[in-house]
Parts: structure tokens; sequence; C-alpha cells
């Protein structure tokens, strides 16, 4: 039998008054498919938690701030990676869920962590134009529907 792999992720999109939103640069040299690919900052669901925890858990590792969610759903997508296209040479189904969130002015700080390298500030539409892991621009666009439809940036 095949050697399959179940991910649940939880992401967060900080979005600004700008109406930019915070991608994160991947650190891991060991695989060269994510190396220095842009991202929603988030990670994998422990045993345990709830999506808001592992939310919460995860932007504090790795930027070392705290994110408020501005809006009650989030956007989840799903996609499967296949052993034989990446590094692992294991099938892995990753299911994301990505909250739309407010950091304020917070200072935000990728030192020390391990994944990831750097952080920048992009227009929704522009996501597309860097080099990204899959899922990434697809939840910028959504968004940036959401965002646009409710007047987030309003409230911000």
């Amino acid at each position: 039998m095949k050697n399959h792999k179940f991910i649940i992720g939880v992401g967060a999109l900080p979005v600004r008054k700008d109406g930019k939103v915070l991608l994160t640069k991947r650190h891991a040299p060991g695989h060269k498919e994510w190396h220095n690919k842009w991202q929603v900052p988030g990670g994998g669901m422990e045993f345990g938690e709830t999506p808001e925890q592992t939310l919460a858990r995860e932007i504090q590792e790795e930027l070392k701030i705290s994110a408020r969610i501005i809006f009650p759903y989030p956007v989840i997508i799903t996609n499967v990676w296949y052993g034989d296209d990446v590094d692992t040479k294991q099938d892995t189904h990753v299911i994301f869920i990505v909250y739309l969130v407010d950091i304020g002015n917070q200072k935000i700080d990728v030192s020390g962590d391990e994944e990831t390298s750097g952080y920048a500030w992009v227009k929704p539409e522009d996501v597309d134009s860097r080099d990204c892991l899959p899922m990434t621009g697809e939840i910028a666009a959504q968004f940036s529907e959401i965002i646009k439809e409710n007047g987030i940036l309003e409230k911000l």
C-alpha cells in the first residue's frame, strides 16, 4: 500500500487598512519544492487543538505576534501532492483552513523561526506574480472578494 499522509493546516491572512495582505517566505532547504516560496502564515493542527488555537499558536511561533479574527468564516482549500512529485515520496492530502485576521501595529519578528525566512505586505492581485506555494493565490483571491463585499477595510 502506498504511503499516504493527511494534514489539516490552519493559516492566517493578515490584512491592513491599505488592503495589502501579509505573506511569509518558507525556509525549507531540505524540500526544494517548498524552499523560498511565499505562503500564507500558518501550520499543522496538533492533536486536541481547535482551528482557532492552531492559528494563535502558529502566528505566535512564526511572527511573534497575536492575531484577531475579523471575518467569522474561513476559506477552506484542499490540495493533494503525490509522492512522485515531491521530495518526500509520500502522497499528502492537505486541508488548509485560513482566517482573515487583523494584527494591528504589532512588530513582526521572524527571527528564530526555522520555517520562516522573511515576510512581505502584498496587494492581493499581486500575489500570483510571486513564487508561491500552491493554494496561496487562490486564498488571496477569495479573501480579496470577501474584503470588498464586506467592507472589511473600513472596519480596521
